[in-house]
């Protein structure tokens, strides 16, 4: 996806709770939806817990969306085997793509290949940065 323009996105699709790990790619992005006094941020410490407290969003009625760099990927190997998908839960996960600095580039390398293998699609993928980085 197009980093211009991606708040208003997933804006017009009806998400109206965002949670994650602040990433400095998604800077304007995040930016924007805190700037948005109709929307819920909560910045969470670690992926698997944004996760969760996104299920609970959904679970209460909201439309919840996750993001987090690929380096946090790891983290939501279980979130989506033990949780999501056996309760049939859907939280999209917008990604961003890190291949810089170098310590991000082997789980840049294997984050399309985990998702595919963990057969969970409803994921967004942004590969530039959002903030000019």
């Amino acid at each position: 996806m197009r980093p211009m323009g991606l708040y208003q996105h997933f804006k017009a699709k009806g998400y109206d709770f965002f949670v994650g790990v602040p990433c400095s790619y998604l800077a304007d992005f995040i930016g924007e939806l805190r700037a948005d006094p109709e929307m819920t941020y909560i910045p969470a410490v670690r992926e698997d817990v944004a996760v969760a407290i996104a299920v609970g969003a959904y679970m209460a009625g909201r439309k919840p969306l996750v993001y987090l760099q690929s380096s946090g990927l790891g983290h939501l190997v279980n979130p989506i085997t033990s949780l999501l998908k056996p309760y049939g839960i859907s939280i999209h996960l917008l990604i961003s793509l890190r291949r810089q600095p170098f310590e991000h580039f082997e789980m840049y390398r294997i984050a399309r290949e985990l998702l595919e293998l963990l057969e969970y699609d409803d994921v967004t993928l942004v590969e530039e940065p959002l903030c000019g980085e």
